[in-house]
């Protein structure tokens, strides 16, 4: 039996991203959620995201469409 090889397509999240940083306009990353940001999410639903500038280091939630 010949093993198939596995082929990752190399993504690019950093250009991925519509939204920007509220503190310094730089592209957004998304992040994994905290247990309190699922349960926001009942309310509101939102997405976790990290800045890409290392200066800036902002993190938080950004409200996205149902």
């Amino acid at each position: 039996m010949k093993r198939r090889e596995l082929s990752a397509e190399i993504t690019d999240f950093v250009s991925v991203s519509k939204h920007s940083c509220p503190e310094c306009s730089g592209k957004l990353i998304r992040t994994p959620r905290r247990p309190t940001d699922r349960l926001l999410n009942f309310l509101m639903p939102t997405q976790r995201y990290r800045c890409s500038r290392f200066s800036c280091q902002w993190t938080g939630n950004i409200r996205v469409a149902a």
